[in-house]
């Protein structure tokens, strides 16, 4: 074999196993990807079986402040800059209690907004903690530029722990769109009162 052939080859196959290292890669997926919470897709108004636990969206409302009543919260009308979010949402752990619940709403096109903090007695403050079997009602609250009020899907992640690697998630679109959503947009309550979650077993 003449020397250029031997060089052509042995660069060939140089090529072809970093080719092959790259796909391989490319098939791994990332830390992220492996790890993230597994969804669980339903509509308002009906139960979703996220395996960890069941969460109903019961109602969503609109609103230009929010006032906390009870609970851990004590504050006074809080404005929005924008609008106020609001749903009202059971959650019943299945099998252990869920020290941690976390919502984002998740707009059409692509924003995400996550509940509110400014608001202690969400069900996102830790006030109160869904146990097994028994049914826990509550709010999250946000806030969201009403331009951005786009086709809104809520996201309700709830576990025993901070570590949400491999959580459940309970993805609920809120059929809000169109003429719909631009009515309700329109005309706003001046204010929801925000209790603190309670059981409704």
């Amino acid at each position: 074999m003449s020397p250029f052939l031997r060089s052509a080859l042995s660069t060939f196959s140089s090529l072809t196993f970093v080719a092959l290292i790259v796909v391989a890669q490319a098939l791994v997926p990332d830390d992220t990807l492996a790890t993230e919470p597994v969804a669980h897709s339903g509509e308002l108004g009906e139960p979703v079986d996220a395996r960890r636990f069941t969460a109903t969206a019961e109602k969503v409302e609109f609103a230009e402040t929010v006032a906390e009543e009870g609970g851990l919260g004590s504050s006074g009308p809080i404005e929005a800059h924008g609008v106020w979010v609001v749903a009202t949402v059971e959650i019943t752990a299945a099998t252990a209690p869920l020290n941690s619940v976390d919502a984002e709403l998740v707009m059409g096109d692509g924003y995400v907004y996550s509940a509110s903090t400014w608001v202690s007695n969400g069900l996102n403050g830790g006030g109160s903690t869904p146990a097994p079997g028994i049914p826990l009602t509550g709010m999250l609250v946000f806030e969201v530029p009403e331009k951005r009020v786009d086709d809104p899907a809520l996201h309700v992640s709830a576990r025993e722990s901070v570590d949400d690697r491999l959580s459940a998630r309970a993805d609920i679109h809120l059929g809000l769109d169109g003429a719909r959503l631009d009515e309700r947009l329109a005309d706003p309550q001046e204010r929801i009162a925000v209790p603190a979650p309670a059981q409704t077993s």
